[in-house]
Parts: structure tokens; sequence; C-alpha cells
């Protein structure tokens, strides 16, 4: 097991720097500067109990398709733990879904663990811990108005 404290304070500033800029970028919901910045083409992500997402291209196009349907995304750090070879970070993620007449923001706990190596400026695999419902409902209700207006 590797412990925080054999890092460098640089070392965790400069993780810690790499969470937050991951998720403005992915916040910008431009899905193709953030996976070239942050993934290796074999990433593996995997959200709770989903399929595991294999690869940049699969990536790519489910969040092209999930950030279609969003106004706007916004991440809240909570904690992040910096490790050698992982980095845990919990936060508070916002969403507002497209064509959403109250433009209800839809908040979502998460806890992700990024399997990054210190040295590295990009992820080999992301494994997330959130219960999507909330979101996936909003979605569906805002998608099945407009299909049958």
């Amino acid at each position: 097991m590797v412990f925080s404290n054999v890092l460098t304070p640089e070392q965790i500033e400069e993780s810690q720097a790499w969470v937050y800029k991951f998720y403005r970028s992915f916040d910008s919901l431009e899905v193709d500067p953030w996976l070239e910045e942050f993934y290796k083409p074999d990433t593996v992500v995997n959200f709770g109990n989903f399929p595991p997402m294999n690869g940049i291209e699969v990536m790519r196009a489910h969040f092209k398709q999930q950030n279609s349907q969003l106004l706007s995304m916004k991440h809240r750090m909570k904690h992040i733990d910096v490790f050698a070879d992982r980095i845990y970070a919990q936060n508070e993620a916002t969403f507002i879904v497209k064509n959403d007449p109250e433009h209800k923001e839809i908040k979502l706990q998460a806890v992700c663990l990024f399997w990054k190596n210190i040295n590295e400026k990009t992820a080999t695999s992301i494994d997330v811990f959130l219960d999507p419902s909330p979101l996936l409902e909003r979605i569906h209700m805002f998608l099945t108005q407009n299909q049958s207006a």
C-alpha cells in the first residue's frame, strides 16, 4: 500500500490541479478535447453496475450522446486524496437537462477513483460511484416530451 505522505507537496498539488482541470474540461461539455487530454486510447471507465466503457471511442460515443442532452454540467470538488498510483475525488455534480423549462438542477453525489500514475498526465482507468437515476429520469422525461411534440 502506498501512503500519500510519501509524496511531495508539489506532487500532491499537481495531482489535485489535474483533477480540477479534468472536471473544468468535462464541464465544458466539449467531449473531444477532454478525452484527448485526460484519457489513453484504451482507458476503461466503470460506472457502478453499468457495463464498462472500454476505450476512448466507446467513451466518445457515450459522452457525446449524453452531453447533447445537457444544458449544463458543473462539478464541485469536496475532497481529493492523492496516492502514487491513484486519486480519489469526492464531488457534487449539478446538471441541467436541455429543453427543461424549469431548468431544474439535478445534484448527484459521486466518488471517482482515477487510476493514474503520479508522473502521468492521463488515466488508465476510472471507477465512478454514483446513482445517476435522477439525471436519467429527467433526461428521459424531456426526450419523451420532445418526441411526442
